[in-house]
């Protein structure tokens, strides 16, 4: 009888020892991060073996089966060393895999120390703000020579998992209505400790936008240690400039502190914004500036001096605050006052301003058109901000011209110019090609002629500067330059300026002088706007929902806007044909949901085309065709009046029932033998073993 029970309950041990091994194998479904190797170097070199006490660079490959498409990015991942055989060192990550492919990157420890005890070196991975993402990894280094065996842990030695990073929520105080242009008002900002760590020295700092200031003249404030699942309030004073250009302005929160994340205390930060209604401010346009001079009965002689009354009358609604006037003659003049620069009375509106400029002409006068340029520079209230404006003008009059000087100044004027394609891409070279012409009456010579780019525009390759020996009057010459548009350049119309110094002779008497041209070359940033392929189901049931997806980023340095998702095609119904996405903002990335419903089996051919006008206003259209695999949702099972029990998920019920019933089986067995041996000791029987056949025999 002992023995038959030894085997039983042997039996039943070996099934729960089975149970004991699987249920650890399920629960580990639920990882996602994997380490598929690693490699261990020193000065570029593989090593073999690491003694205690020396250094290595030791490189982790994981692979997160959670990401599928590879779309997530490891420079977001939070990775912390934990306590080890190896010290010191710093960590770095990088991507391995290909785009589209199922993520996988490396984890490289740069000069870690090798303790001499154990072979264990120890991660914790995961996403900052997500506490299930984190999950603990163990790599068994064999390099590395153990001196000393680790010490075993018992249950209270065992590493704790660290806490994930505090969860902290900001908020302001409700505002009766938006703050407007000058206005200053108290707000409340509520930082609240969703957490169950403790945020110790906690400090604050906000950055407002362009319309807002924080009075008092700090941005950052110190806080008291904030308790878990406790709250903090700041006061601020928030003050709104006197021009709003936009309704659409917040408050920057950047916080930091520390806290214990049940291995030691680390530091940790959150960033917010706060949205700040307001209201905007339009600005007053520029004023506009008539400047005119005093009549002139006859052209002024040389050598004769002469007194010319400017004007400068506001025509604007808004008054001339300070307005300071400047003045410069052409060659053949100048001006005899003790300064050339003029302070004059605020001008209100349709009111004028006087100066009086005392000019001399020379004795030898180069042409009869002679002129004085006016600078005015003043303030005017823009929606109420004073602002500084200029505004320039050249008023022109008549001289005598002695005999001898009676030939004009030849001048060089730009007749055409080409620089390739409609606009230049911002980056890329195009050839600038320009013909000038001598517009005047007599050959001029000696010309230099030389390109500036200016900030926007560079040579490619070649000289600035060019020359020429002769043009003759009324002919023209054609320069090439090969140029090419900064990376950074400004979109839009930019000017590139093209400077000409040349002599001529007239009569006896050999004379310099110079022009400088500008032209407009426009520039526009590349579109670098990438969409990747949709991610379609296998397959997908008639009649019921299915989601199309397609990742894209903006790459370029411009906004795209008015961008359109259209859907094409028959053999499915979705919520919108057309979707309008509006502007995307360059660096920006995101998603593409699409909707479809097929409306009958089989293949469904659909084309999900997105349209948009990049940086150079022109209409680009991308076209990806996919095709649906429909089918007919199967009908529901039927189970008659009775359902089969729902199994849970993730536990292994067959060994389980088969346990039960084999414990079952031992109880039955061992209560039908006390019974029996019960009545044998009724019977008189002095002890009981199995009845075999030659006993029942003797029996009878």
């Amino acid at each position: 009888m002992n023995n038959h029970l030894t085997r039983s309950a042997c039996a039943l041990f070996a099934i729960l020892a089975l149970l004991t091994a699987v249920l650890p194998a399920v629960r580990a479904e639920d990882r996602n991060l994997y380490v598929t190797g690693y490699t261990i170097t020193s000065g570029g070199n593989t090593l073999n073996k690491l003694e205690k006490g020396s250094s290595a660079d030791i490189t982790v490959s994981i692979k997160d089966t959670s990401d599928g498409t590879g779309s997530s990015s490891p420079s977001s991942l939070d990775i912390t060393k934990l306590d080890d055989s190896f010290s010191g060192g710093s960590i770095s990550v990088a991507r391995t895999s290909p785009d589209g492919a199922p993520l996988v990157y490396a984890v490289t420890l740069s000069g870690v120390k090798y303790k001499g005890t154990g072979q264990a070196l120890r991660l914790q991975v995961g996403r900052a703000g997500e506490p299930d993402s984190y999950q603990t990894l163990e790599v068994t280094i064999t390099e590395a020579k153990v001196y000393e065996d680790a010490p075993k842990r018992t249950y209270d030695d065992e590493p704790k998992e660290p806490a994930p990073a505090p969860m902290v929520l900001i908020s302001r105080s409700e505002m009766a209505k938006p703050i407007e242009a000058g206005q200053e008002i108290e707000l409340d900002v509520t930082v609240r400790n969703l957490s169950a760590s403790r945020l110790k020295s906690p400090v604050i700092t906000f950055t407002p936008s362009d319309g807002l200031s924080i009075s008092g003249g700090s941005t950052s404030f110190a806080l008291a240690d904030i308790a878990a699942k406790q709250s903090a309030t700041l006061t601020i004073h928030l003050k709104a400039a006197s021009v709003i250009a936009s309704p659409n302005q917040s408050l920057g929160v950047d916080m930091k502190f520390n806290y214990n994340n049940n291995i030691s205390t680390i530091q940790g930060s959150i960033t917010d914004k706060i949205a700040i209604p307001a209201l905007g401010r339009e600005n007053t346009p520029q004023p506009v500036v008539l400047v005119t001079r005093s009549a002139m009965d006859k052209p002024i002689a040389p050598d004769e001096t002469r007194d010319v009354t400017i004007s400068f009358k506001n025509a604007g609604s808004t008054k001339l605050v300070s307005p300071v006037a400047t003045v410069a003659p052409s060659d053949s003049l100048i001006v005899l006052n003790e300064t050339s620069t003029f302070v004059l009375e605020d001008i209100a509106p349709g009111a004028t301003r006087d100066i009086v400029v005392r000019v001399k002409a020379l004795k030898e006068i180069s042409s009869t058109n002679q002129s004085i340029s006016t600078e005015l520079k003043y303030s005017y209230d823009s929606g109420g901000m004073l602002t500084q404006a200029t505004t320039s003008d050249r008023i022109n009059f008549s001289a005598l011209v002695p005999s001898k000087a009676d030939t004009p100044v030849p001048n060089i004027v730009i007749r055409s110019f080409t620089y390739g394609e409609s606009s230049v891409a911002a980056g890329s070279s195009f050839p600038l090609r320009f013909a000038f012409e001598n517009t005047g009456s007599i050959k001029i010579e000696n010309i230099v002629v030389t390109v500036d780019g200016g900030e926007n525009f560079t040579m490619d390759g070649g000289t600035n500067t060019f020359h020429y020996n002769t043009l003759a009057a009324g002919a023209a010459q054609t320069q090439e330059v090969p140029m090419r548009a900064v990376p950074n350049g400004k979109s839009g119309a930019q000017s590139i300026g093209v400077g000409f110094k040349y002599e001529y002779v007239d009569g006896d008497k050999r004379t310099s002088a110079s022009a400088d041209i500008r032209i407009s070359v426009p520039i526009y940033q590349p579109d670098r706007f990438q969409l990747n392929s949709p991610v379609v189901p296998e397959t997908v049931n008639v009649g019921e929902e299915a989601e199309v997806t397609m990742a894209y980023v903006n790459k370029g340095k411009d906004d795209i806007s008015n961008v359109e998702a259209i859907v094409e095609g028959d053999g499915v119904d979705t919520p919108a044909r057309t979707q309008y996405l509006g502007n995307i903002t360059a660096g920006t990335s995101g998603t593409i949901g699409f909707a479809l419903t097929p409306t009958a089996a089989g293949p469904v051919d659909v084309v999900l085309k997105i349209s948009y006008e990049n940086a150079d206003q022109q209409i680009q259209v991308k076209t990806f065709p996919i095709t649906l695999q429909a089918e007919e949702l199967p009908p529901p099972d039927d189970f008659g009046d009775e359902l089969p029990p729902m199994e849970e998920p993730g536990l292994p019920w067959l060994w389980i029932g088969l346990g039960v019933a084999a414990a079952a089986g031992i109880a039955a067995v061992v209560v039908i033998r006390r019974k029996k041996h019960a009545k044998a000791a009724a019977d008189g029987w002095d002890s009981w073993e199995d009845e075999t056949p030659d006993d029942a025999g003797k029996e009878s």
